[in-house]
C-alpha cells in the first residue's frame, strides 16, 4: 500500500512540475485523446517507485512501460488520467496505481492533485484520505446520477451508440465528471451513484474497480457486442447491463 501511494503521488508531483512548461499535446487514437510530455513523466516517477520497492514485479503503465517480472504481480499505472482537462489546465485529472495478483486487484491508490487520496485493498476496504468510505444507498435508475464516457472511437463499437441512447433516456443524470479513475473513487464515496464504460482499459479500469469493490459494491465486466465495465450497487448494474444491446 504505501508503494502505490508513493507512486501516485509522485506520478502527480512529475505532471505538476511539468506543467509549469509549455505541454505540446499531440493526439493519440483519435484528435480527442491526447497526450502530452508530462503523461510520460509521471508514469516514469511513478515506475521509478515501484521498481526501487519491488524490482521482481512486472509493470505495465499507459505511456509504454512494460517491465517484465520473476512474481506474479503486476503494477499498472496511469500517470495522468485526464489528459484532456490537464493539457486544458483545468482541475479534472489524476494519478492512478493498481497491483494485481493471480486472484485480481489487490491494491489501488488515486491521487487527486486537488488533494484527496484514495486507496484500497482487497479485504480490508477503501477510505478516504484515511477515513473508511463506503456506496451511497442504491437510487433507482431514473434518479441516479451516472458517470460514462463516449468518444468517437468508442461509439463505433458494436452496439454503443444505441446503448449511449437508451442510457440517457432511462438515467437520472448521465455525465462525464472526469477521469475515470476518479469517477470510480467518487462511487466508492457515493459521491456518483454508478459507473460505465465501454472497452476500457486495465490502467483505467482496476484501480477504480478496487475502490469500489471495498466499499461495498460491485465492478463487472459485460460482453454485449462490446466489453463493457461497470461498477456501482449490483441492483444498480442490473438495470444498467438490461440496456445495453
Amino acid at each position: 500500500m504505501s508503494t502505490a501511494l508513493n507512486a501516485a503521488r509522485a506520478a502527480v508531483e512529475a505532471a505538476q512540475s511539468a506543467r509549469r512548461a509549455p505541454l505540446k499535446p499531440r493526439a493519440k487514437s483519435v484528435s480527442a485523446d491526447l497526450v502530452t510530455d508530462a503523461d510520460a513523466a509521471a508514469e516514469a516517477a511513478a515506475v521509478a517507485v515501484i521498481r526501487a520497492d519491488h524490482p521482481s514485479d512486472a509493470i505495465l503503465g499507459e505511456e509504454g512501460a512494460n517491465h517484465t517480472g520473476t512474481s506474479p504481480r503486476r503494477w499498472l499505472v496511469d500517470g495522468i488520467d485526464g489528459t484532456v482537462a490537464f493539457a486544458d489546465r483545468r482541475d479534472g485529472w489524476c494519478s492512478a496505481v493498481a497491483l494485481e495478483d493471480e486472484h485480481g486487484p489487490l491494491v489501488a491508490a488515486i491521487q487527486d492533485p486537488l488533494g484527496d487520496t484514495y486507496a484500497a485493498a482487497r479485504g480490508e476496504g477503501a477510505t478516504l484520505n484515511g477515513e473508511p468510505i463506503r456506496l451511497r444507498a442504491p437510487r433507482a435508475l431514473s434518479a441516479a446520477h451516472v458517470a460514462t464516457f463516449f468518444r468517437q472511437d468508442r461509439l463505433v463499437a458494436p452496439g454503443v451508440r444505441a446503448s449511449a441512447h437508451a442510457l440517457l433516456d432511462a438515467t437520472g443524470l448521465l455525465r462525464h465528471a472526469g477521469p475515470g479513475s476518479l469517477e470510480l473513487a467518487w462511487v466508492a464515496a457515493g459521491r456518483l451513484d454508478a459507473w460505465i464504460q465501454p472497452e476500457t482499459d486495465p490502467w483505467d479500469w482496476l484501480p477504480g474497480a478496487l475502490l469500489v469493490t471495498e466499499a461495498g459494491g460491485e465492478a463487472r465486466v459485460v460482453h454485449k457486442g462490446t466489453r463493457w465495465h461497470l461498477a456501482g450497487p449490483s441492483i444498480l448494474i442490473d438495470a444498467i447491463v438490461e440496456l445495453l444491446t
